[in-house]
């Protein structure tokens, strides 16, 4: 690699975390913490918790499929401009807001900028270092446990510091580092190389697969099967596992510093599991960090201690941030066509923005209305042992994909 495509290689990666930390960490992880100052502050409900964290899901999921036609249309960096600048208004919005019907309307904003933000910018960096994908993903996703660590440790010093409007200065922050995003992106991100002038007829052929057929990849659903449920499963854990900590009297202090040791782990899980998944397998890769994080939910059933919590903590940070990066990357592994995987990866997310939209509205029901925290995270537990078997069935039709490739190879 020459010493101009590295260094364009370290000023897409770091963007590309930045833009990871606001558009995932910041605008659909850090509720969590935020949540029990907020909703403190603005007498809200379990239920109202819940459905605050849904909205930002709905959001997301109802332009997600949108916000791929729309990056074809306008490009990927236009895209993503329009996308950090709706969260990053939202953050202010979340910081000034007064009330629970005020807050809606920010929090479903926070999910319409994360769809037109976070697909697209997987798509639009991968394009560029096609030959390191999976690399660059776990990169990038590496931003969500920087944020993670970020929002652990800022959001309960401030509210220390400012016992009633801590919560808005951390809504404040947010924004700040969107802006900062943003002119990155302005600045350094370009649209990948398409060479449409120079098309023939030949070269245009070369996306063979229609989208019906590939939504309709056995193998692509069981993927987006999956990642609804990681969707599903992990941000009902980012936004109830704080007011679950303090529920069994965790000192505050104490369970943000646990939040933040989930952000420090997870920065090197989605890299290291990249890397695993090149050595094993992408298929048994995701079998074992599933395996290993709905170990980790069970573990809160087990115990509620501080002990109990941290190692919660040690094992999900350790294994969910890389099972992103793995099923992300095997939506991708599904298709024949390059040009074919940024409509593979969308359809996926869709299967995840829609698992999230039902988490945390389920799980705040549940909390309030039948048996509270621990029949939550008992369901969670139920959920990810489906997906540990979605998970093998993946691994059984990918080896019967393998063989065939092979045996077609052979003939020729």
């Amino acid at each position: 690699m020459s010493t101009k495509t590295s260094s364009k290689f370290l000023i897409y990666v770091i963007t590309g975390m930045l833009t990871t930390m606001v558009a995932i960490a910041f605008a659909r992880m850090s509720y969590g913490v935020i949540l029990p100052y907020m909703s403190d502050s603005l007498s809200l409900s379990y239920k109202q918790s819940g459905f605050l964290g849904t909205i930002t899901s709905l959001g997301y999921l109802s332009l997600v499929l949108v916000a791929g036609i729309v990056a074809a249309k306008w490009g990927g960096r236009k895209t993503m401009l329009s996308g950090i600048s709706c969260t990053t208004i939202s953050f202010l919005g979340l910081a000034f807001s007064q009330g629970y019907a005020m807050s809606i309307v920010f929090m479903l904003l926070l999910g319409i900028g994360t769809a037109f933000t976070f697909t697209t910018l997987i798509a639009t960096v991968t394009a560029w270092f096609p030959s390191k994908r999976g690399f660059v993903i776990g990169l990038m996703t590496s931003g969500v446990g920087i944020g993670g660590l970020l929002t652990g440790l800022l959001v309960p010093y401030l509210n220390i510091l400012f016992p009633d409007d801590g919560w808005r200065y951390a809504w404040v922050f947010f924004s700040l580092i969107g802006f900062i995003t943003f002119i990155m992106i302005l600045i350094f991100i370009q649209n990948p190389p398409t060479n449409r002038d120079e098309q023939t007829d030949t070269s245009a052929s070369v996306t063979r697969t229609s989208p019906i057929k590939i939504y309709t990849n056995g193998n692509l659903i069981l993927v987006g099967l999956i990642y609804g449920i990681v969707g599903l499963t992990y941000l009902a854990q980012s936004t109830f596992i704080m007011s679950y900590m303090l529920e069994y009297g965790i000192d505050p202090k104490r369970a943000g510093q646990l939040v933040a040791l989930n952000g420090i782990i997870s920065i090197f899980s989605s890299p290291i599991w990249g890397y695993i998944s090149d050595r094993v397998g992408r298929s048994n890769a995701i079998i074992l960090t599933m395996t290993l994080t709905c170990i980790s939910m069970s573990i809160t059933l087990m115990s509620q201690s501080l002990l109990g919590f941290t190692l919660h903590m040690i094992v999900l940070s350790s294994t969910v941030s890389g099972l992103f990066t793995l099923v992300q990357a095997s939506s991708m592994d599904q298709v024949d066509h390059e040009q074919d995987m940024p409509i593979a990866f969308s359809y996926v997310t869709f299967y995840f923005a829609f698992g999230q939209l039902i988490g945390p509205i389920v799980s705040g029901w549940l909390i309030e209305d039948l048996g509270g925290f621990k029949s939550a995270f008992l369901l969670l537990t139920i959920i990810l042992v489906i997906g540990i078997g979605l998970a093998a069935l993946l691994h059984v039709n990918s080896g019967k994909r393998t063989k065939q490739t092979l045996n077609i190879k052979k003939t020729f």
